[in-house]
Formats: structure tokens, sequence, C-alpha cells
């Protein structure tokens, strides 16, 4: 069984860790941002406060495996937030710093394994232990249970495209996308998982479409798993793997 919920707000910020002053916006949540998603709805503690750099939460996400869609055309907008000067108060007490956000989000996630079945009691019964937000406090998420689905995988055929409606991760090998009947497609590399003490570990590379009405035509998958969850084609993410911290 996959277990579905859409996720929405006014805004979403979800800042690109290469950004310093101005801060940029991937236009959908990476999949580690989705983990602390999953992780406050079920009200697993990560631990920050015994210790700040802890996301102990990741071990409670193994075997667990997701997939994400935008449900909204992508739009941007920009605003100047207000923080405080702790390089030089005397100067100024506050400095004004760029960010980026996505207008009007709506996402669906697909979750399957590992933490699934707990997931599905919380959505079903609309229980949040910490509030939901997209990627920042300020942007706060509103959340919908979609239904839980049958897993059922879909088989490669030959000459027979698949129209994936979700993001797409992308490995060279073995895989081909129909441009052309996609109308074109964006790619994108997110961070994908870390950690028990916040270290990262890994990412993925992935395609999305132009448009949410645009699915990807895929002419040869490759290892990538794609199912059928009710009336939407998915590419999923690898199952998270929990590591413990190095040290």
């Amino acid at each position: 069984m996959a277990v579905v919920f859409d996720i929405r707000g006014d805004r979403a910020m979800y800042r690109r860790p290469y950004t310093t002053t101005s801060a940029s916006s991937y236009p959908f949540p990476p999949p580690t941002a989705v983990a602390g998603l999953l992780c406050a709805i079920l009200g697993i503690d990560g631990g920050s406060a015994h210790r700040g750099c802890n996301s102990r939460y990741w071990e409670a996400l193994g075997g667990t495996q997701i997939a994400v869609a935008s449900r909204n055309p992508l739009r941007w907008f920009r605003g100047t937030l207000n923080f405080w000067n702790t390089k030089d108060p005397q100067k100024a007490p506050h400095v004004q710093i760029k960010h980026q956000f996505v207008s009007r989000p709506k996402y669906r996630i697909y979750v399957e394994g590992g933490a699934e079945a707990e997931l599905r009691h919380h959505l079903e019964k609309g229980i949040f232990i910490y509030t939901p937000y997209l990627g920042v406090a300020y942007a706060l998420g509103e959340i919908s249970f979609v239904g839980s689905f049958d897993w059922k995988p879909l088989e490669p055929e030959d000459g027979v495209p698949l129209n994936i409606g979700s993001l797409l991760p992308w490995k060279e090998e073995d895989m081909e996308l129909d441009v052309l009947a996609s109308g074109g497609a964006f790619k994108e590399i997110l961070p994908f998982r870390m950690d028990a003490e916040r270290q990262f570990l890994e990412s993925v590379t992935v395609l999305y479409p132009v448009a949410p009405e645009k699915p990807l035509v895929l002419k040869k998958r490759g290892s990538v798993d794609v199912t059928r969850c009710g009336d939407d084609v998915v590419a999923w993410f690898a199952p998270w793997r929990c590591e413990k911290p190095s040290r």
C-alpha cells in the first residue's frame, strides 16, 4: 500500500544550501525536506534540544520510500525579510535579506514502506504532532489526505512510453526521455538523505515537467520504480537507508 496526501500554502521556501546573502529556493521540497515533514506529522523528535546538529528522526525512516509531484503551476515571488544584525548591531539593529519564494504551491506526497502505516493513521485522523510547514516556519502548510492505494508496479512494454506525473529520479544509464512529447523538462540536483547528526550523505538528480498538466514521457525507465497510485503514475525515489553517525 502507498499513502498519499497533499500539502499547500500561500508560499514555500526550500533554501538551496549554496546560497548565502540572497536566499534562493528549490521549486519543490527535496527528499530531505519531505523527511522532516513526515516526522513533524508523526511527532518524531530529532533531538536538537540536546545537541544542535542532531536529526535523530532519520533513524525512524529506514525503508521509507517517497515520490513527489507538483500540482500547481510554478510561480515565484521575492520578498525582503528583517533579521537581527548580529555582526554589527551598533551600526543597525536589523538587516534586510532578499528571499525567493514559491507562490501558492501545492505538492502531492506519496509514501510507501517504513513509516507508512503510522503516517496513514495520523492522516486519516487529521492528527499532526508538530506544525507542518513548507520549508520555513513562516510558510505554514495545509494538509489534506488523498487516500491509500495498492502498490501496482507498471511493467515496461516495448514501444509503450510511461507518462510520469511526478519528479523523475534520473540515471543516465538505461533511461530515455521523449523530450518533444514531454514539452521539455527541467533538471535539479537535490539533497536526498542525511545521517542522524545532520551530515550530508547523498544527492539525487531529478527531472521535472514544465507544467503539472504535462507529464514526462519516459521511453526507457531503467531501474526506477514506477507505479500507479490511484489515477497517478509516479516514479519513486530509492528507499531511505539509516546510517549511524561516524562519530
